[in-house]
């Protein structure tokens, strides 16, 4: 799967907050709200009284549920901190936002361009960095060895959507239950995900994890609060065994991040199966008609000339 296709760095905030904070304090900006594609939300603030703070919030979409991440988020706090440490003041936030970015424009200013980006990045990427920690927390200690005696690790990519992740003493295996649609799309589904599964499985190498389908059930033990969500995923399991060689660290971020996007990847090449579907037949009935509308002229030639003799 493409990790670029699915980037860490939400675009349009990362553009949106080069426009508002390089332009502050000049410019008569007070807020902004933006929302990413699974719900989650950011508000950009700066207030009258204070021009040179400008305030980022942050909410997670289903942050409730994602019991992974709620008992996680101070130390996520901590190491957004040590990022972006004279510059940016990352706390609590207020009311339904989890996270709060308080961004000093004055030293932000007299930053060289590449710093400038850096920070910008860091707060675009806020929400991958909470959806990731969980994982990485996880693959890092199966990288150090010390595999810890627990069950099934409930995570989630989207609300609603859970990945289980289950640590053994030499690997750790991150099974992605399949939710099919309905319609016609449930089929493309179907054979997508067995396919990509077989591939995966017989062109496995070292830099490349084993991947296995199962139709059923669930080839770990499902927690009771996810119980009623894994019950309906009639698509089977995909399953991919993540070994310590696979864990690096210059590549780490990148690597749970595409693993958490693997919902997305199936339904992204889902649609474009379906739409090469589609521009096909598409093209078939324009033959088609071609065919008969030259059939017709033929026809009406062939009749000119015998009605002539």
């Amino acid at each position: 799967m493409s990790a670029k296709r699915f980037a860490r760095c939400n675009t349009l905030v990362l553009e949106t907050l080069q426009s508002r904070l390089e332009s502050a304090p000049q410019s008569e900006f007070s807020e902004c709200r933006l929302f990413d594609s699974d719900g989650s939300k950011y508000l950009l603030q700066r207030e009258q009284d204070a021009p040179s703070l400008f305030r980022v919030f942050f909410s997670l979409a289903g942050f409730t549920d994602n019991e992974a991440v709620s008992t996680n988020l101070t130390p996520i706090m901590l190491e957004l901190q040590a990022r972006n440490e004279s510059i940016c003041r990352v706390s609590t936030g207020q009311g339904t936002y989890q996270l709060k970015f308080e961004v000093l424009c004055d030293r932000l200013l007299g930053l060289e361009p590449a710093q400038q980006l850096s920070m910008f990045q860091s707060i675009a990427s806020v929400r991958a960095d909470i959806l990731c920690w969980p994982l990485r927390q996880q693959l890092t200690v199966l990288k150090a060895g010390a595999v810890p005696e627990h069950g099934t690790v409930v995570m989630y990519s989207k609300p609603g959507q859970p990945i289980l992740v289950k640590q053994n003493q030499d690997d750790c295996l991150v099974v992605f239950p399949i939710w099919l649609p309905d319609g016609t799309s449930r089929a493309y589904t179907n054979a997508f995900i067995q396919g990509f599964a077989e591939s995966r499985r017989l062109g496995a190498s070292g830099d490349s994890p084993q991947c296995s389908f199962t139709a059923g059930p669930a080839p770990v033990p499902v927690p009771t609060t996810v119980q009623e969500y894994v019950n309906e995923a009639k698509g089977g399991f995909v399953s991919i065994v993540v070994l310590p060689r696979h864990v690096k660290e210059s590549t780490l971020d990148e690597f749970v991040w595409t693993l958490l996007s693997f919902h997305d990847h199936v339904q992204y090449h889902v649609k474009c199966f379906k739409a090469l579907i589609h521009s096909r037949m598409r093209k078939r009935m324009q033959n088609m008609i071609l065919e008969l509308g030259q059939a017709k002229t033929n026809n009406r030639e062939i009749l000119a000339a015998i009605n002539t003799n």
